[in-house]
């Protein structure tokens, strides 16, 4: 079956957050209600489909594994199925919500319009927040071309769409990077980053068009280490780049000066931004060994 999107999803049948899916799958059926789209759907700590794929719409195919994995990880599972099932090349775009983001009312036909309208348009991204701003007017009055500070800052796996040829041509996202790996974050930039390199044109809405719980700056310390990392390897293969990695490291020092993160941990992401896999690539092909799905 061929769709206009592909979301690719993952959600955690321990974390009780099964309203906030049924939220995100009610969003995209009423916004998509006379189109054709398509979900991968992976479910961590759930042994089978059974009590799982009966409260999904049909266009939903569901993947189980028994345990947990990084977000990075779960993705990329998703994306190996996909490939393998030709989804790129039937599904013009492609998209990576949150289990626990939505799409409000317009939002999805407006964006599923922009890439029809302008065959090459590859990437678009905007903010997302608790309460997303309505539109009273069409998405082409307020897009502007992004710069790659807007990128790194804005660009996250619940706001970007982007062609199928650029997904497959970037490959999956980074495994040392994310939720649940050693440098809790970034794999949302990194992938951002190296799509945005990638695309013949890029555009971005400044204003927060998709639902999602609002970013905490308190946490940017949590997270700077992923992303730090994720941007000093866009820089390695964009030198032009070199002001974003430059910012990034001032934003550490500010972090450290107010106290918010520690001179170790930021001594420890400088060491793991400029000495570890500044060159690593993502290329598609055979996926490396791991977790079957059931």
């Amino acid at each position: 079956m061929s769709a206009e999107i592909l979301f690719i999803t993952t959600t955690d049948a321990a974390g009780g957050r099964g309203s906030e899916l049924e939220r995100l799958l009610s969003s995209i059926e009423g916004a998509l209600a006379d189109r054709d789209w398509r979900m991968l759907l992976l479910v961590q700590h759930a042994t089978s489909r059974r009590g799982v794929a009966g409260g999904v719409p049909a266009n939903v195919e569901v993947e189980t594994i028994p345990n947990q994995v990084s977000a990075s990880h779960a993705r990329n599972l998703m994306l190996d199925e996909a490939r393998g099932q030709g989804l790129f090349a039937e599904a013009p775009l492609v998209a990576f919500p949150d289990d626990d983001c939505w799409y409000p009312q317009g939002s999805l036909e407006r964006i599923l319009k922009l890439f029809q309208a302008d065959r090459t348009l590859d990437f678009w991204f905007c903010r997302y927040a608790s309460a997303p701003q309505p539109l009273a007017r069409g998405l082409s009055s307020v897009m502007r071309s992004p710069s790659v500070f807007e990128v790194a800052a804005h660009a996250s796996s619940n706001t970007i769409f982007l062609r199928g040829g650029i997904a497959e041509m970037i490959g999956g996202f980074d495994e040392e990077l994310g939720i649940g790996t050693a440098n809790n974050g970034g794999e949302d930039t990194d992938y951002a980053l190296r799509a945005y390199r990638q695309s013949r044109k890029s555009r971005f809405v400044n204003r927060a068009l998709i639902g999602h719980r609002d970013h905490n700056p308190r946490l940017r310390s949590r997270y700077f280490r992923g992303s730090l990392i994720a941007i000093t390897r866009h820089t390695s293969m964009r030198p032009a780049s070199v002001a974003l990695l430059v910012r990034k490291v001032m934003v550490g020092s500010y972090l450290v000066a107010t106290r918010n993160m520690s001179s170790q941990e930021f001594r420890t992401a400088l060491r793991a931004a400029f000495m570890v896999g500044r060159t690593r690539t993502f290329a598609p092909g055979p996926p490396p060994p791991r977790g079957k799905v059931a």
